[in-house]
C-alpha cells in the first residue's frame, strides 16, 4: 500500500500569523497553491490553514489585516505513514483539497492534494471502482455566462461556497472557466468587490478560456487521466454538441476509485 510520505510534496511553504495577508495572497499568486498551512514562529507547529476562499475574504488594499484573522482553525491533517486510499476518504468526507502532512510533534513536514493522490493512482494503474461518470458527477452545476457581470461571480462564489465556475455562451456551449485563481491574478477585480464601485466588467474578461471538457459517456478513468494530464481540478461534462450536462471535480475522481 502507498503511503502519503511517497506522495506528497516536501519542504511545504508556510506562513505565521502574524504575517500580512497580502503577502500570502501574493505567495498563492506565484506558486499556484490552493492553501498554505500556518505554522507556530517557534515550534513549527501547525496552528491554521490559509485557503483561497479565506484569502479572497479580504482585498488586497487593506493591509493590515494579518492572517490570523482570516485563516481556518479546523485543519484536517495527514500523517506520513497512511495509506493513500485512507487520506483520499478523509478529502471526500472533509471537503477539504489540500492537507498538511504532520509528524507525531504536530510539525507540518508536506503537503498533499487531491490531485498528488489522483495523479499516484492514475500512474499506478489503479482502476476505478466506479466507471460511469453520471455515478459522481454534480448535475446541478452553478453557470455563468460570458457576459454576466464579475459581481455576480463573487456573490454565487460566496453564497455557493464553490470555487470555480463553468462559463457559457448564449448558446449554452461551454467557453471558459473562472476560478478563485482567477480572481488572485486580476488584483482589479478585488479591489472591485471590496469598493463596490468598480466598472461592468464581464466574465469573459476574468475567465481562462477554452478550458478541458469530457462528454458524459466518457468514463471516469479518462476523466481522471485528462484532469493529471493537464494539472486541472475541475471538467466541465458535455454532451455531443458542447452543452453542459453536470461538472466533475478532483474530489469526485477520488470518490470513483473508492468502493
Amino acid at each position: 500500500m502507498v503511503s502519503v510520505e511517497e506522495v506528497m510534496s516536501t519542504e511545504p511553504l508556510c506562513i505565521r500569523e502574524d504575517d500580512i495577508l497580502t503577502k500570502a495572497q501574493s505567495l498563492m499568486r506565484e506558486t499556484g497553491y490552493r492553501a498554505l498551512p500556518v505554522t507556530d514562529a517557534k515550534s513549527g507547529r501547525i496552528k491554521g490553514i490559509l485557503s483561497r476562499c479565506n484569502a479572497l475574504t479580504v482585498t488586497s488594499r487593506k493591509t493590515n489585516v494579518e492572517v490570523r484573522g482570516v485563516m481556518g482553525h479546523n485543519v484536517v491533517t495527514a500523517s506520513p505513514k497512511e495509506d493513500l486510499f485512507s487520506v483520499a476518504k478523509k478529502i471526500t468526507e472533509s471537503g477539504v483539497r489540500q492537507l498538511p502532512v504532520v509528524n507525531q510533534e504536530g510539525e507540518v513536514i508536506g503537503m498533499l492534494s487531491s490531485m498528488d493522490i489522483l495523479r499516484a493512482f492514475v500512474d499506478l494503474g489503479y482502476k476505478t471502482a466506479k466507471k460511469n461518470l453520471s455515478e459522481v458527477m454534480s448535475t446541478e452545476v452553478f453557470s455563468l455566462r460570458e457576459d454576466d457581470d464579475v459581481s455576480r461571480m463573487w456573490n454565487m462564489m460566496e453564497k455557493s461556497g464553490f470555487g470555480g465556475f463553468p462559463v457559457l455562451d448564449k448558446k449554452g456551449k461551454v467557453k471558459g472557466m473562472v476560478t478563485r485563481m482567477d480572481i488572485l491574478k486580476k488584483r482589479s477585480l478585488q479591489i472591485g468587490k471590496e469598493s463596490g464601485k468598480s466598472k461592468k466588467t464581464h466574465v469573459v474578461k476574468a475567465m481562462s478560456p477554452n478550458p478541458k471538457t469530457i462528454k458524459v459517456d466518457s468514463g471516469t478513468m479518462k476523466a481522471a487521466q485528462l484532469m493529471v494530464e493537464n494539472k486541472i481540478i475541475r471538467l466541465p461534462v458535455v454532451d455531443d454538441k458542447g452543452n453542459l450536462e453536470g461538472l466533475v471535480d478532483s474530489e469526485d475522481m477520488l470518490k470513483s476509485f473508492l468502493s
